[in-house]
């Protein structure tokens, strides 16, 4: 990159910085701040897990559409990866499903289900649309119009917020990585464990949580790449991309928000009168 682009790219630079990496749902969630804290209830946790596996389970589409729509054959393969990987495929140290074995139970929204059983959830409800809060109904549309979008430079700028939030901290520091949120979610699942064995309850698996965690700093790093290399290129668009992206964390927000405003109605509800 001559010196010119490079003024460029650090001038833009600084507005994903200022308006991707500066969302509230990257660094000030209050929904995984609080759970965190080990405050939730069966019923709370019930509630994450119902929410979530529709995440899970829809984010399928999505992905699908992200994959008909990428902008170049690399960001289609990645996609490839991604999507395959949620459907069951194991992904390689290199994060490629090339050659790798399948196995149903292996599929994320059956992890889940799996990683659930303790909460004695319907496995068959969990991840229906019906069981879709209307914030998660707006948050799932949000990444279909967004991440899935037919403008792969859209697709781009979305693809890139959403593994800059997921990917957020980790491996800068035990201090900075307990706030992503990967890791807040563990934290509070596990002093949840902590809370309920004491009465002889099952224990709620980490695995489906580390997984995620521990793979999403290799996505992170990509979706930076991707971007410099995008940059250079002429047909650009700085602003497309980072409104794209600001649309993309906007969904994410509503499904926290969500789950926050779920979360405090319960919290009433258990106040004796």
């Amino acid at each position: 990159m001559n010196a010119v682009k490079q003024d460029r790219f650090e001038d833009f630079w600084g507005n994903v910085q200022d308006e991707i990496h500066s969302h509230p749902v990257i660094v000030d969630n209050p929904y995984c701040k609080w759970f965190k804290q080990g405050d939730a209830t069966q019923g709370q946790l019930i509630d994450l897990f119902e929410q979530f596996a529709v995440f899970s389970k829809w984010f399928l589409l999505a992905q699908l559409m992200r994959v008909l729509n990428a902008s170049d054959l690399e960001s289609e393969t990645h996609a490839r990866y991604i999507l395959a990987n949620e459907l069951g495929v194991r992904l390689n140290s290199e994060g490629s499903t090339e050659n790798q074995p399948f196995k149903t139970q292996w599929a994320h929204i059956n992890w889940l289900r799996e990683t659930a059983r303790p909460l004695n959830l319907d496995p068959e409800k969990l991840g229906s649309w019906d069981s879709a809060s209307s914030s998660t109904r707006a948050f799932i549309k949000g990444l279909e119009e967004t991440y899935g979008n037919k403008d792969g430079e859209v697709g781009r700028g979305a693809s890139y917020a959403i593994e800059t939030w997921a990917a957020w901290g980790i491996g800068n520091g035990e201090v900075v990585e307990s706030n992503n949120f990967w890791k807040e979610l563990i934290t509070g699942i596990e002093m949840y464990n902590k809370k309920n064995n004491l009465n002889g309850a099952s224990a709620i698996p980490l695995k489906f949580f580390l997984f995620h965690f521990n793979s999403e700093k290799g996505h992170g790093d990509n979706v930076l790449d991707e971007l410099k290399e995008s940059f250079s290129k002429p047909e650009f668009d700085g602003k497309k991309f980072i409104d794209a992206g600001v649309k993309a964390l906007n969904s994410i927000y509503t499904f926290w928000s969500g789950l926050d405003q779920t979360r405090k109605e319960m919290k009433i509800e258990t106040v004796p009168s």
